[in-house]
């Protein structure tokens, strides 16, 4: 079986190493050989820095057709709530038959399991700028009946880029000084717990950090209780649910893809991050394949101009 895993940068690695992990605990019947399929331009150039939406979505329709057309996975994971936000826009209607699934899913029902155990909580979503501007996580929880009130968004611009590349965590913890507070503050009223949800894969190589700048930000003798919820590992039990080989003794090959040179700064963190527990994700990572014909950058995309590089079948 082959499972793509991708992610707009190196954030979705964790996903990848949290699947590789189970794996090695339980191993199945079934060879599996998982693709980590990097879906960034390039390193400087993340999809909320693009200009248009236009751009968001041929840019990453360009990436999913490549990819279907290169390595055919028997299933692609989203592991970017960035990227799975946008593949809800119609514009994807042309892949819906195509097996790819998304974070946003498996993060809403681990969001909203948590909820339900504690309803009287108020929630947090800590997000990139276009998953806090398209409200997918508020629509969610306000169907499912989460008072309007008890919701915040909280866009942590720069936050993925100070995670990737300051290992000592300083850059993170100086956002999150700023970002925390900004959060709690836009409750009318404090809740008696908080849910602080981390609504991009980045954010868990840092959850102690959350939990730290959130218990500061509180009330001193207050009574507000916190929890930070990571989804990445929900969103790894369900990539490993989806196998559906008994267990035994396949093999479990992982590969990493990128249509960029990854720069040091991120290939000294990220092994720290992932650790001993995931020795194929991190040698992935360090052995990456470097493909800059992967999928295409497109020019003047809001006029529909030409496309510059490969051509997007």
């Amino acid at each position: 079986m082959r499972i793509g895993i991708t992610d707009s940068g190196v954030g979705g690695l964790s996903v990848c190493a949290e699947v590789e992990a189970a794996l090695r605990r339980q191993p199945v019947a079934e060879d599996v050989e998982i693709l980590y399929l990097n879906a960034a331009l390039e390193d400087d150039y993340s999809y909320n820095s693009m200009k248009t939406r236009r751009e968001q979505l041929l840019t990453f329709d360009g990436f999913l057709r490549r990819a279907r057309e290169l390595y055919r996975p028997d299933l692609l994971f989203i592991a970017c709530n960035t990227l799975s936000v946008l593949f809800e826009d119609p514009h994807f209607d042309s892949h819906r038959d195509d097996p790819i699934l998304g974070i946003v899913d498996t993060g809403s029902r681990a969001l909203l399991d948590a909820w339900r155990a504690t309803a009287d909580a108020g929630i947090i979503v800590f997000a990139t700028e276009i998953t806090v501007r398209e409200n997918t996580y508020r629509k969610r929880l306000l169907e499912a009946g989460v008072p309007a009130e008890r919701i915040v968004q909280q866009g942590c611009p720069g936050l993925p880029d100070a995670i990737s590349n300051d290992l000592t965590g300083g850059q993170a913890a100086a956002l999150l000084a700023d970002y925390v507070p900004t959060a709690i503050r836009a409750f009318e009223a404090l809740p008696p717990r908080l849910l602080a949800f981390l609504g991009c894969t980045h954010y868990g190589y840092h959850a102690d950090r959350f939990e730290t700048a959130l218990r500061a930000a509180l009330p001193v003798g207050g009574e507000t209780t916190v929890q930070v919820l990571n989804p990445n590992p929900h969103a790894a039990r369900y990539i490993v649910s989806r196998i559906g080989s008994p267990p035994g003794g396949g093999r479990l090959g992982i590969r990493f893809v990128t249509r960029y040179a990854v720069p040091e700064k991120p290939l000294a963190s990220l092994p720290r991050y992932l650790g001993d527990r995931a020795p194929l994700t991190v040698s992935a990572l360090l052995n990456y394949e470097h493909r800059p014909d992967f999928f295409a950058r497109f020019d003047n995309v809001e006029a529909g101009g030409p496309q510059t590089e490969d051509t997007v079948p």
